[in-house]
């Protein structure tokens, strides 16, 4: 059923590696995904890919400030051995396991994220590829229209990076992370539109916030990749998976007397296509929506 429309959707689907070196110089990554808006680069992603490389990029500058401040106070000859002492103390040690390095890699070596923007609300954020050449992305995506035929019981499919990893190395030399040239493999995974989850912020906002529930979860390096219907067409952007107890309680087979299983469904919530379309056209960012 979404044969063709997943060789549509790989086309402006590509990954974001997130990675990250320690002071101990273990080097490590996580997976996400992102799509190509248009010919100038726009993006879209998961707002919580956006933060967690914000968080280990602020990690990275702590430590460096710290690594420099102690190099600062080892190497000060105006220092007796006592106060070089106490001054280390107060500066507290380098913890090994603390982020030294941190960058992502979109897809393209020495392309960057700029004109960045989370959204505060809703997990979804929007960014500029640069440099970006527009012959990268042969296909550029269409957004569904949410005012037609847009309702439960639709079958759905997601894109991205799971079941896969990465190990990053650091290239001293052109002060860069190596991640390799391989192609990440795609991984797409079927799901019926469940229903609709609305956000309401406070002060209200200018277009509706909200989630599109699919009855299949959104697995680990799919986020910010696109869940889009048998054209190829938009209609959220993967987020999170949320799990929901079922309520039965089976014995667990060989388990211990009186020992039961939890049972749960996993679904994906992606932020819907009204929301897309009204957090692009507030950034002024030129997107495509579907005439059906």
């Amino acid at each position: 059923m979404f044969r063709a429309a997943c060789t549509i959707a790989r086309e402006f689907t590509r990954p974001v590696i997130l990675c990250r070196q320690t002071v101990a110089g273990v080097c490590s990554s996580s997976i996400g995904s992102f799509v190509v808006i248009n010919d100038e680069g726009w993006i879209l992603t998961a707002g919580h890919i956006i933060e967690q490389l914000q968080k280990l990029v602020a990690e990275e500058q702590t430590v460096q400030k710290l690594m420099a401040d102690r190099q600062a106070v080892e190497n000060d000859p105006t220092l007796k051995s006592a106060e070089r002492h106490k001054a280390l103390k107060a500066l507290g040690p380098v913890d090994l396991n603390s982020t030294m390095r941190a960058s992502a890699h979109w897809n393209w070596p020495g392309t960057n994220l700029v004109d960045v923007r989370r959204h505060p609300h809703i997990d979804i954020a929007v960014g500029r590829l640069d440099p970006f050449d527009p012959t990268w992305i042969t296909t550029y995506p269409v957004i569904k229209d949410p005012a037609k035929d847009f309702d439960p019981g639709a079958s759905l499919c997601k894109e991205g990076y799971p079941f896969h990893s990465v190990t990053p190395t650091w290239d001293n030399v052109a002060n860069t992370f190596q991640v390799g040239a391989n192609p990440l493999p795609f991984f797409p995974i079927e799901g019926i539109f469940t229903r609709v989850v609305q956000i309401v912020p406070p002060g209200g906002s200018p277009y509706p916030l909200m989630y599109l529930e699919t009855s299949s979860p959104g697995l680990r390096g799919q986020s910010g990749g696109p869940t889009f219907d048998v054209h190829g067409a938009i209609w959220g952007i993967q987020s999170q998976t949320r799990h929901y107890a079922l309520g039965f309680n089976p014995p667990v087979p060989g388990g211990k007397n009186g020992e039961t299983e939890h049972q749960f469904l996993n679904v994906g919530w992606g932020v819907h296509a009204a929301t897309l379309i009204g957090v692009l056209s507030e950034l002024g960012v030129r997107h495509a929506v579907s005439a059906f």
